[in-house]
């Protein structure tokens, strides 16, 4: 990865310092210190906080956690749809499934990740020998970056490797779990089951570092429950299905659920069932590229919409059947989406990545995939209810409680990122209907299932001497 970019070469810190140490005057003004010298970072505690906060920051980047990789999610699947009027060609291509090597759909959310991910890692060798840092401080250090580097490492081997059922020794991403310099040896594409043993490692070793921080209100950084529920995600797509119910359970017990109520607060603010969140604002982001500004009817580019197939999904009496509008003088052919919004103006709001509604789908999910029926019943039972006190408790059971249950996290997660990687995780059928203006059929054993995967970036290929054209993913 020797890329022109110079992604080794530099360690960003974005948090803003003061260091008033006396009241002489000189020091009651001092000039504000924005960027540390790597070597410097992590002398002292303080500024190698600054150096965590700084990568929390890249995390919230439109090109990762801020838009592109969760719009991505939803985008490739058949539930949600971009506009192909008036939003500048924006994602349209994502859309339609058609992604090369040398688009920005590939090579960005590739990039923004790895520089993620190398800082983690700087982090994470550096933490326990931070001079004046309590035994508490380092430990929360390195198990926040741990998590930090396992949550974008699954987000890269969802895009850009098969699913793990599939094959789980066929090559997925570059991993990279050292700081690397400049010169160092390139990486070359590691087996999918390498990468998911690295984030189970790093995940369990979080979980035994961090603690919870209920009473903390402030969801933007990663503790013990976001690892746990980010560990759960990793179980799922294994198909580990124990280990899996069990970490989804950890990380919702205790956890309030949104009240019905508060269901149309517009996910722009962090609530009670949230376990992590990335707040993106006005201040340190491109205000249009956010989430609100392209699901938003009115302000920003206003661009997603619900295909008529998956509204219909929607009881009347499911109070989420309201997050979807015809407004004619906006859009007179398709629905308008009112889940996403924007607080108080366009580019202040949160990107909930994490609730606990996920949490209790998963348990439902896995217990139902094991066969306890009634456990898998009662947990799906508390999210349909929460949307809809009328309906009736499911005595489905096998496949067609699983069916009911994967139905439930389209309804509920919508938006939210979920999709793409549930058709593939589970090899499922991809089918567009309805008012889809671009459509697809396909199965897993399908030529056309490739656009489930995408490409390794040709920025990468070019630049990485362990990698040739001969390491592209297939179809590209």
């Amino acid at each position: 990865m020797k890329s022109s970019k110079h992604i080794y070469s530099w360690f960003s810190v974005f948090a803003l310092f003061f260091f008033i140490t006396s009241c002489n005057e000189e020091l009651l003004n001092p000039e504000p210190q924005t960027a540390i010298e790597e070597e410097e970072v992590f002398k002292a505690y303080e500024t190698s906080q600054a150096a965590l906060v700084g990568v929390y920051d890249q995390l919230s980047s439109p090109e990762f956690e801020g838009l592109y990789v969760p719009i991505f999610g939803d985008l490739v699947g058949d539930d949600l749809m971009i506009s192909p009027d008036n939003n500048y060609n924006w994602f349209v291509a994502v859309y339609q499934m058609n992604i090369l090597p040398n688009y920005s759909a590939s090579d960005y959310p590739w990039w923004a990740g790895y520089k993620v991910i190398f800082d983690a890692n700087k982090i994470v060798a550096n933490a326990q020998s931070i001079p004046d840092a309590t035994s508490d401080q380092k430990n929360r250090l390195e198990g926040e970056a741990k998590a930090m580097r396992a949550f974008v490492m699954l987000k890269l081997v969802q895009m850009f490797a098969p699913s793990y059922i599939s094959n789980p020794e066929a090559p997925s991403i570059l991993l990279a779990t050292e700081p690397l310099l400049h010169n160092d040896a390139d990486l070359s594409r590691a087996p999918l089951s390498e990468v998911y043993a690295q984030m189970e490692a790093d995940l369990l070793s979080a979980i035994n570092l961090l603690e919870y921080r209920d009473d903390i209100d402030d969801k933007g950084f990663f503790d013990k429950r976001a690892a746990q529920a980010i560990l759960a995600r990793v179980y799922l797509n294994m198909q580990q299905w124990e280990k899996a119910r069990d970490m989804a359970v950890e990380a919702y017990t205790d956890v309030d659920l949104v009240a019905v109520a508060n269901l149309f607060d517009g996910f722009y603010y962090r609530n009670s069932e949230t376990i992590f969140t990335v707040a993106y604002t006005q201040e340190d982001n491109n205000t249009y590229l956010t989430i609100p500004s392209f699901y938003y009817p009115i302000y920003g580019y206003s661009s997603m919409r619900a295909n008529n197939k998956f509204v219909d999904l929607f009881s009347s009496n499911d109070v989420r059947s309201n997050y979807f509008l015809i407004e004619p003088e906006i859009d007179k052919d398709r629905n308008l989406i009112l889940k996403f919004l924007h607080n108080q103006s366009v580019g202040n709001a949160e990107r909930i990545s994490i609730r606990a509604s996920e949490m209790y789908l998963i348990a439902a999910e896995c217990e139902a995939e094991l066969g306890n029926n009634k456990e898998a019943q009662d947990a799906l039972y508390t999210i349909q209810s929460r949307a809809n006190p009328s309906v009736v408790k499911s005595t489905a059971t096998g496949q067609d409680l699983v069916d009911e249950i994967l139905v439930e996290r389209r309804k509920e997660l919508f938006g939210e990122g979920f999709r793409w990687n549930d058709i593939k995780r589970r090899q499922s059928r991809f089918i567009r209907e309805g008012d889809h203006w671009v459509k697809f059929d396909f199965s897993a054993e399908d030529e056309d299932d490739y656009r489930l995967t995408y490409p390794i970036p040709q920025s990468e290929i070019d630049n990485n001497v362990e990698l040739t054209n001969e390491d592209q993913n297939i179809g590209y």
